[in-house]
């Protein structure tokens, strides 16, 4: 248990910048990207690498900011799940 402590010490004495929480750090990424980029649907291993987490994560702060989890069907019985902003989930 001390190293973990002393760990805990050293990172917050070490001066780096503590993490911004999940949803700011992923409207941070999205008003960043071009108009042209952000209407359309994405997929969630876009991302998972842009905020480097899990999508268990990721899912619950899309939700509350409105996304919508969409699924195209091929004819193969197969689907591709896809996230879409607010504005084209109607």
């Amino acid at each position: 248990m001390s190293a973990y402590i002393k760990q805990l010490q050293r990172e917050a004495t070490s001066g780096s910048p503590a993490k911004l929480p999940l949803q700011q750090q992923f409207m941070e990424w999205y008003r960043s990207l071009p108009e042209v980029a952000r209407n359309r649907p994405f997929s969630m291993v876009e991302f998972e690498q842009a905020l480097g987490t899990q999508g268990k994560y990721i899912s619950p702060v899309l939700l509350e900011l409105g996304w919508q989890r969409k699924r195209r069907w091929s004819s193969h019985g197969q689907y591709h799940r896809y996230w879409v902003p607010p504005q084209l989930g109607h």
